[in-house]
């Protein structure tokens, strides 16, 4: 009896080496000791994680990791419980808008309608060949009044090109009767969510909200493809 107990103990010893001894799997690097939000669809948190070709190949525990992975680089970090987060990516950076912004009527810092009219004529100057003016910035709160602008001046300006304005915050657009003509806009023409504006009978040249605006950005050239790259690339 007490040599089969002997021999046992020793198989179990050899077993409990054997295990000990098994060779750790190579990581690119481990994170440990860390206070891990995973972001998964219970929103655990763990104690460390092994990425391995630019992935995360592991989470769990510190111990769980550091039992099971190695790194050759020795890239293995002790965060000293510090807070560990996915990455933070912003969504809304509107980039494609921005590069094809780069060549529109900038109206940013106008004080008077008589400006944002002067800035246009030099923008046509600039860009004769464009089949529209489109531009972004004008705020009639700077120029000393509240009302919101018509487009009489515009009219008188520019007859012969459609002229697309947009308010400094994006929620209107001022246009020209060329415009208004393009489009095929018209006293009756009613859209959900926004608002053709009409003061005495008359379209007065002010698009409230995307829904109305999009009436007429509908007519308004894109960029082809080689001027979109190259904008994009500006940008």
């Amino acid at each position: 009896m007490k040599k089969i107990i002997l021999f046992l103990t020793v198989l179990g010893l050899f077993s409990f080496c054997t295990e000990k001894e098994k060779p750790k799997e190579n990581v690119d690097l481990i994170i440990h000791n860390a206070t891990i939000y995973t972001v998964d669809s219970s929103f655990n948190q763990v104690g460390s994680f092994a990425v391995k070709d630019g992935k995360f190949h592991a989470v769990g525990t510190s111990k769980e990791i550091l039992e099971k992975y190695q790194s050759d680089s020795n890239q293995v970090i002790d965060m000293n419980s510090q807070p560990v987060y996915p990455g933070f990516i912003d969504a809304h950076a509107h980039f494609m808008g921005f590069a094809k912004s780069l060549e529109d009527l900038a109206l940013w810092g106008t004080k008077s309608m008589a400006e944002v009219i002067s800035r246009a004529k030099e923008y046509r100057k600039k860009y004769p060949n464009k089949k529209w003016i489109v531009g972004r910035g004008w705020d009639q709160n700077a120029w000393g009044y509240t009302e919101l602008p018509t487009r009489d001046s515009l009219d008188m300006a520019f007859g012969d090109i459609p002229v697309f304005l947009v308010r400094i915050d994006g929620h209107a657009a001022l246009v020209n009767q060329k415009a208004i003509e393009i489009s095929g806009l018209t006293n009756e023409t009613k859209v959900s969510g926004g608002e053709v504006k009409v003061k005495d009978g008359k379209l007065t040249g002010i698009l409230l909200e995307d829904p109305a605006m999009n009436l007429v950005t509908k007519d308004i050239p894109q960029p082809s493809d080689d001027e979109l790259e190259r904008l994009i690339l500006e940008a």
